[in-house]
């Protein structure tokens, strides 16, 4: 069962952003996802090519039963899944790749995760509204749904980090 236990709480987790895009919009300026921590806190044997159809398959997931723009999460999500195998060594240090651990707050501390989690986020937010806006939005608008949905989202994926590996 805790070989499956990452897997049943990714599925509830990526269940649960579908229904926050359905029915709990704060606002037009604030986007809130915890999608990029779910990439980001895949198993780390998991290669750059595999992880990159994960995050195209959990984006396609959500856009078709959210958002109704298919293909939009997805493009965000797999640069995300691209700079996770490079953003690892560089937060957390050469030592985590070396051990094969797995990534988790009570392991690594909460400044660290919080970092990578900041990052992610920014990855995922920057690619998610350049793509959303589309040059019809002007640039403050934009820079603003930008900084609120980083702001945001950072503490609500650090609790959903704390919920995917408790140990």
């Amino acid at each position: 069962m805790k070989k499956w236990h990452f897997t049943i709480l990714y599925l509830m987790m990526l269940a649960g952003q579908v229904i926050l895009c359905n029915y709990f919009g704060l606002s037009q300026y604030v986007l809130i996802s915890w999608l990029p921590v779910l990439i980001f806190m895949l198993p780390h044997r998991m290669g750059s090519v595999v992880s990159m159809i994960v995050a195209f398959a959990t984006g396609f997931v959500v856009d078709f039963f959210s958002t109704g723009m298919l293909g939009i999460t997805s493009l965000a999500l797999v640069p995300v899944a691209l700079s996770r195998r490079a953003l690892i060594p560089l937060v957390f240090g050469d030592e985590q790749v070396t051990r094969d651990d797995e990534l988790s707050i009570s392991r690594f501390g909460i400044f660290k995760m919080a970092l990578a989690t900041l990052v992610a986020c920014s990855i995922f937010f920057l690619v998610y509204i350049w793509a959303d806006s589309a040059g019809t939005v002007s640039f403050w608008r934009a820079a603003l749904r930008y900084l609120l949905s980083v702001l945001v989202s950072t503490p609500v994926s650090l609790y959903v980090a704390k919920l995917l590996r408790p140990e």
